[in-house]
C-alpha cells in the first residue's frame, strides 16, 4: 500500500523531521506501507509580515533577511545556512518527500500529522484539514492544535472550516488534551490520546550505533535560536554547568553565549543528547528526545504549555519545570522515575500502534 502523510514537511526543525522520519519507518516495518510526506502550500493569512516574507520567497524577502543579518549577526545566518544544507540531504537521503496532494495518483490512505498541523496561527491551510487530498481514506495520527484555542478558532471565524475538515476523517487522534477537547467541541467525537511518531518509533536501532562525539562533559541546551537568551536565563545554565565541571553544548540551534553550537542533521542530534549529562530544554520534542534516551532534563515551560506540560504529565516529570527563579540545582536534584516513564512509553506505543493498525485495516 502507498501513503501520503500532510505534516510540516519543509521547515528546518528537528523535532519536524524527526517524527515524519519515525511515522514513515513504522509504516514500513510494521505495516509494509510505503509513505511519503505530501508537499502543498502553506496559507499564511493570519500571520505577520515578517513570517510571511520569511517563508512566501521572494523580492520582499531581501528585507526580512538583512534586518535579519543586522539584528542576529552574520555567524547566525550562516550557521542557518548550512543546517538548511544538512537538513535538505537528510530529506533526500530518507526519501522523506514525495509528490503535491495536487498531482499525486490516488493513495490507499492520507495521514494528518503529527506536530502542530491544526495550529492556526499562520492561517487556515486546508490540507491540514482533509481537504484537497488523494484519498478517500483520510485520519489524523498524533494531530495538534499547539497554542491555537477554542477561542482562537472562533476569533479568526473558522469554526466550519474546523468542523467540516474534522468531521471528514475517518479517524481522529490527538497527542494532547487541548487537541482533543477542541475536536470534541467540533465534531462531538472522542479523539484517541496517542503518542509523537518519535515516541512511537523509539529511534533504538539509530540510537545503538551513534558513538560518543567525544566532547568534554556537557549539560546540552535544546531550544529555538530567539528563545533563552534573557541574560538571566542563560548565565544560570551557564553558572550551573562550569560548577559542575560541564561545557554548554547546544546542537541544531545557535545561541551565541554558548561554550559550543554543534549543527547537526536529524538523526545526529540524537548523538548528543544520548551522551549528555543532562537537557535543558523549552520544546516539546526536546522533551521528547530526553525522554527517549533516558536524559535528566529541566524544562522551560512557555506558550507552548498546552502540549509540553501535558506531556511531561503523562510520563511523572512535570515537577522538572522551570520556574522564574532558575534554580536548576533544585530540578537537577531530584530523581526521574525511569521505571515509571519506560512503562508508560511501553503501554503509550502499544496503545498508538494498536489506533493506526484499526485505521489502515478500514
Amino acid at each position: 500500500m502507498k501513503y501520503g502523510i500532510i505534516t510540516h514537511y519543509a521547515v528546518h526543525n528537528h523535532g519536524a523531521s524527526l517524527q515524519l522520519n519515525a511515522l514513515i519507518k513504522v509504516l514500513k516495518k510494521d505495516f509494509n506501507i510505503e509513505a511519503k510526506a505530501l508537499r502543498f502550500e502553506t496559507n499564511y493569512d493570519f500571520a505577520d509580515k515578517s513570517v510571511k516574507e520569511k517563508h512566501q520567497i521572494s523580492i520582499k524577502s531581501v528585507g526580512y533577511f538583512v534586518n535579519y543579518i543586522r539584528e542576529r549577526g552574520l555567524k547566525l545566518f550562516l550557521f542557518n545556512i548550512k543546517k538548511k544544507q544538512l537538513f535538505s540531504r537528510f530529506n533526500a537521503q530518507e526519501n522523506l518527500i514525495g509528490e503535491s496532494s495536487k498531482t499525486s495518483a490516488p493513495l490507499d490512505g492520507v495521514i494528518i500529522g503529527s506536530d502542530e498541523v491544526f495550529s492556526l496561527f499562520a492561517g487556515p491551510t486546508p490540507e491540514f484539514f482533509g481537504y484537497n487530498l488523494p484519498s478517500k481514506k483520510v485520519f489524523a495520527y498524533a494531530g495538534c492544535f499547539g497554542p491555537t484555542t477554542i477561542e482562537d478558532v472562533k476569533r479568526v471565524h473558522c469554526e466550519d472550516f474546523v468542523r467540516n475538515g474534522l468531521n471528514s476523517m475517518v479517524g481522529l487522534s490527538m497527542r494532547d488534551q487541548n487537541s482533543i477537547a477542541i475536536a470534541k467541541e467540533y465534531t462531538g467525537k472522542d479523539a484517541e490520546l496517542v503518542v509523537d511518531p518519535v515516541i512511537l518509533y523509539g529511534y533504538k536501532e539509530e540510537l545503538s550505533r551513534l558513538t560518543n562525539p567525544g566532547l568534554p562533559k556537557y549539560l546540552l541546551v535544546y531550544a529555538y535560536e530567539s528563545r533563552l537568551n534573557d541574560p538571566k536565563e542563560y548565565q544560570s545554565i551557564l553558572d550551573y554547568a562550569h560548577s559542575k565541571g560541564m561545557i554548554v553544548v547546544c546542537p541544531g540551534f545557535y545561541h551565541q553565549w554558548a561554550d559550543k553550537n554543534i549543527n547537526t542533521d536529524p538523526v545526529e542530534l540524537l548523538r548528543y543528547f544520548k551522551y549528555a549529562e543532562c537537557v535543558v530544554t523549552d520544546t516539546f520534542h526536546g522533551c521528547v528526545l530526553s525522554l527517549i534516551t533516558g536524559r535528566d532534563m529541566a524544562v522551560r515551560l512557555r506558550d507552548n504549555t498546552n502540549k509540553l506540560l501535558n506531556l511531561m504529565k503523562e510520563y511523572g516529570i512535570d515537577d522538572r519545570g522551570i520556574d522564574d527563579q532558575w534554580d536548576l540545582n533544585i530540578i537537577f536534584n531530584k530523581r526521574v522515575d525511569w521505571n515509571f516513564v519506560n512503562d508508560q512509553i511501553d503501554k503509550r506505543r502499544a496503545a498508538s500502534k494498536d489506533y493506526l493498525k484499526r485505521m489502515i485495516e478500514l
